[in-house]
C-alpha cells in the first residue's frame, strides 16, 4: 500500500506543477510547453517516497486506491487539454480547476485522517498554491 501511497503523491505533485505552469503560462500569454507537460506524466508515474508512508498510515487502502483512480484520472484529463490544440481556453481553464480542486480534496483527506497535518513540506506546498484554504 505504500507504493499506491507514492503513486498518489506522486499524481497529486504532477497535477500541482501542471496547474502551476498553466497559470505562468497565461499570464505570459503563452502555452504550457510539451516539455513541461512530458515531466509532469513521468513524475505523475514514479512514486515518490517522501510522505508516501505517512500517507499509507493515516488513509484507508480502499480510499487510498479510490484517490489514485481520481487523481489518475484528472491529471489525464488536465495533460490531454493542455497538451490538445482543439480544447478552448474556456475548457483548459475548466480543466486546470477541477485538478486544483481534486488536489485540494486529496489534502483535505490527508488533514482529515492525521490530524489536521499535512506531513510533508511538499503537501504544505500544494496547500498553499492551491489555495485549499479558501
Amino acid at each position: 500500500m505504500i507504493e499506491v501511497a507514492g503513486l498518489v503523491v506522486a499524481g497529486v505533485a504532477a497535477m500541482g506543477t501542471l496547474v502551476q505552469a498553466y497559470y505562468a503560462a497565461r499570464g505570459a500569454n503563452k502555452s504550457v510547453s510539451q516539455t513541461t507537460i512530458k515531466q509532469a506524466e513521468e513524475r505523475a508515474s514514479e512514486p515518490l517516497k517522501i510522505g508516501q508512508k505517512k500517507v499509507a498510515e493515516v488513509i484507508d487502502p480502499d480510499l487510498l486506491k479510490a484517490l489514485q483512480r481520481e487523481i489518475d484520472s484528472q491529471n489525464e484529463r488536465l495533460i490531454h487539454a493542455l497538451s490538445s490544440q482543439d480544447v478552448s481556453d474556456n475548457e483548459k481553464e475548466k480543466a486546470v480547476e477541477a485538478a486544483r480542486l481534486q488536489i485540494c480534496h486529496f489534502l483535505k483527506q490527508v488533514l482529515n485522517f492525521n490530524d489536521d497535518v499535512l506531513p510533508t513540506k511538499r503537501l504544505q506546498n500544494l496547500w498553499t498554491s492551491n489555495r485549499c484554504g479558501t
